[in-house]
């Protein structure tokens, strides 16, 4: 029985079968020694590299494993940018069509749902006196309307 070692992943996985295979027999045999193996092939290789530190030949290998990789990677990193780009253009017509939408709506008649003066909504609460302030305010603010309300 050989025991296969999953890792969620978003892109493809580069591990060869064949390694796979071996890394599992090592895990099966020794799980400690696999453990280390399997954190010493996960590491960043680039971890501990210092560019100034390198001859001209080894940064000419290290650029060179650079740029294959970035190479490698990039119809991946592209297709994500552009994923990216189109939820944000996406994003941006939405927020458009919702502020066109916001500001194509007239105001609303009433200034509550309910239809519930605050006068009203104060007497409900107990509040007799604050409502019969609130009255008084608004009648000398709008003499006009004096003894319209409740």
């Amino acid at each position: 029985m050989t025991m296969t070692l999953e890792r969620p992943t978003t892109r493809s996985d580069v591990v060869q079968p064949e390694i796979r295979v071996a890394v599992d027999e090592l895990f099966l045999n020794d799980p400690g020694h696999a453990l280390i193996a399997i954190d010493r092939a996960t590491a960043d290789p680039t971890e501990h590299v210092r560019e100034w530190e390198l001859s001209p030949e080894q940064r000419q290998v290290y650029e060179a494993g650079y740029m294959v990789g970035f190479q490698m990677a990039a119809p991946e990193l592209m297709a994500e940018v552009l994923e990216l780009r189109a939820r944000l253009e996406q994003s941006e017509h939405d927020a458009d069509r919702y502020y066109a939408e916001m500001c194509r709506r007239p105001a609303p008649a009433e200034p509550s749902a309910s239809g519930s003066t605050f006068a009203e909504i104060s007497r409900a609460r107990g509040e007799d006196d604050r409502a019969d302030r609130h009255d008084a305010t608004i009648d000398r603010m709008f003499p006009q309307y004096s003894g319209a309300h409740s």
